[in-house]
């Protein structure tokens, strides 16, 4: 659809484009139709049709912007959509879907916008890059050599080459036209809930059931396996392929923490501004804490216990390891690995060998998997470790754990230093943790373990694939518990130096007030002297609480301005004489 300004076909100025929705709904960018000047919404938008064929070139509607249906680019990279509907259906109505994709790198995509000088419509085609924007709710798109998206193109739908599925809108062009950005399937779904359960297909990326409230994530408190999973999620060097998290059935708040973080890194889930407004509500803030996955980096999470791996009972679930599968096969030789959790793994109904071997060729064909593990099913841990991973799993892991409590050793260390300076001054400062002789504790006896296994197994001759898979699971439980002490004892040693530094800002304040009065001779003026005193004791002599000296303070500074005032007029009036 090509959009004007105006009312009369033909006339005004191109805006962008839109893309039918159904006989009686355009969805395009905010932007497109805001007014640039007045940043107002339009009263009327001209929407015309010269892509059907067999129509009059006249032939066009009048839209308004859709109540409930207008949202403005904000934070970062994040909104610019606008549903705008017709005064009257459209000559033909549309059979348009946006269809969710589980990764979008390396789809060839095709685009009809409407730049300047082919104001009749103009077609660019390119390639998905993966996740892009700060905000990381969108797509970039690479125009192939040669092409340019403009402006113009804001608003047109991003088609799929070979299979024709829509995959959202384009949002706009950065780099001197190298790049673009689309809005995709999921992001229009997450802010426009209606429109994504009419006119968005596909798989979701999260199970219902693991779908939580953007409040929960809002306020959620920070969890030792919220940043585990983050490292995962964030690849590289920071997390392997298979990663194996235990979770035992009963923990519910473990599993509630790990819904939050898997919701963060969906499109379709994560709430707008999720760490900074957790900041600004007083909650825990979830970026200082590490977890902060990037919007989009999960592709797939699926709930396999009670069902089985190889056909799944549940219509959900089956197609979604089918669209996995699909995409897998797409993206073979591209370099894409799509971020897979399989929660409930080692409940599912196959049998723990075939389970596994699915898992294996999902590895194989490129998926990184996160497998969720409940406890109990000793003999799916072993085939885990006996096809999954690398016979030093066990040692790398162990070394990985002791990397983290050493950072825990550290930070417990600071914070006794911080609170040895502060505790005489400040009423109940917070106490730093002990956890750390307990956590190194744990990992000589993980390390004697494994050492007796191998020792044990080298003496019968027996291949050392699977020495260390009874540790596994321990392995997990202990390295959340460290991480849950690291992100405590974090966030003590910020608090303690937070109040460190305002105790030493608010001396500071009281020296250089004081220091001005005695540069004007009124160091021992009386009216000064008691809120001086007052001051020096709260912060010198007494623990006192830190709102109560700086009331103190604030009340000094007062009072010093006065006396200033009272100065210079009186020296103004000696001069004037």
């Amino acid at each position: 659809m090509r959009l004007r300004t105006g009312t009369m076909s033909g006339s005004g100025r191109i805006l962008g484009a839109g893309v039918l929705l159904g006989a009686d709904r355009v969805i395009t960018c905010a932007h497109v139709i805001l007014d640039a000047d007045t940043r107002q919404w339009p009263e009327r938008v001209r929407v015309e049709f010269p892509l059907l064929q067999g129509l009059s070139r006249n032939e066009s509607r009048t839209a308004t912007v859709l109540d409930g249906h207008r949202l403005r680019a904000f934070g970062k990279d994040q909104g610019d959509l606008a549903v705008l509907l017709l005064d009257r259906a459209a000559p033909v109505p549309s059979p348009a879907k946006f269809h969710r994709v589980l990764d979008y790198h390396g789809a060839p995509v095709r685009i009809s916008g409407f730049p300047e000088r082919h104001s009749g419509g103009w077609w660019v085609s390119g390639s998905c890059l993966g996740p892009g924007g700060h905000g990381d709710e969108r797509v970039v798109i690479v125009p192939d050599p040669g092409q340019r998206i403009t402006g113009g193109f804001s608003g047109a739908g991003v088609v799929e080459s070979g299979t024709g599925r829509l995959l959202g809108i384009v949002v706009q062009a950065e780099k001197q036209d190298r790049e673009a950005y689309m809005i995709p399937a999921a992001t229009i779904a997450k802010y426009l809930p209606d429109i994504g359960s009419s006119y968005v297909t596909g798989p979701q990326v999260i199970p219902p059931d693991y779908v939580v409230s953007p409040h929960t994530t809002h306020t959620a408190r920070p969890h030792g396996l919220q940043r585990q999973v983050t490292r995962w999620l964030h690849g590289g060097s920071h997390g392997w392929d298979v990663e194996l998290l235990h979770i035992p059935q009963s923990d519910h708040t473990a599993r509630q923490a790990l819904a939050v973080v898997l919701n963060m890194a969906d499109r379709e889930q994560s709430p707008p501004l999720s760490t900074e407004s957790a900041a600004l509500s007083g909650a825990p803030d979830l970026s200082a804490a590490g977890v902060e996955p990037k919007v989009g980096s999960i592709s797939l999470v699926i709930d396999v216990a009670g069902t089985s791996l190889k056909d799944p009972e549940q219509p959900a679930t089956r197609e979604a390891l089918a669209a996995l599968r699909d995409r897998l096969d797409a993206l073979s030789g591209r370099g894409a690995r799509p971020a897979v959790a399989v929660l409930g793994a080692d409940r599912s109904t196959t049998s723990p060998a075939a389970g596994v071997r699915i898992l294996r060729d999902l590895r194989d064909s490129g998926a990184r998997l996160l497998l969720e593990l409940r406890g109990g099913n000793h003999e799916f841990v072993r085939e885990v470790a006996r096809e999954l991973l690398p016979d030093d799993r066990p040692r790398r892991w162990l070394d990985r754990l002791c990397a983290r409590v050493d950072e825990l050793a550290a930070a417990e260390r600071r914070a006794r230093d911080a609170y040895a300076q502060l505790e005489p001054r400040v009423v109940q400062p917070p106490r730093p943790g002990d956890h750390a002789p307990l956590a190194q504790i744990w990992v000589l006896e993980l390390d004697r373990e494994l050492r007796e296994r191998e020792e044990e197994l080298s003496a019968a001759a027996v291949p050392q694939e699977t020495a260390g898979w009874p540790l596994l699971e321990r392995l997990s439980v202990a390295e959340q518990a460290v991480e849950t002490h690291l992100l405590r004892a974090e966030r003590v040693e910020r608090t303690l130096k937070d109040m460190l530094g305002r105790h030493r800002e608010l001396c500071g304040r009281l020296n250089a007030a004081q220091s001005a009065l005695v540069r004007r001779g009124l160091g021992e003026d009386r009216a000064a002297v008691g809120p001086f005193t007052e001051a020096q004791r709260l912060l010198m002599v007494d623990p006192c609480p830190l709102p109560d000296a700086e009331r103190a303070v604030e009340k000094f500074e007062r009072e010093v301005r006065r006396l200033r005032r009272q100065d210079e007029e009186r020296r103004g009036e000696e001069g004037f004489q």
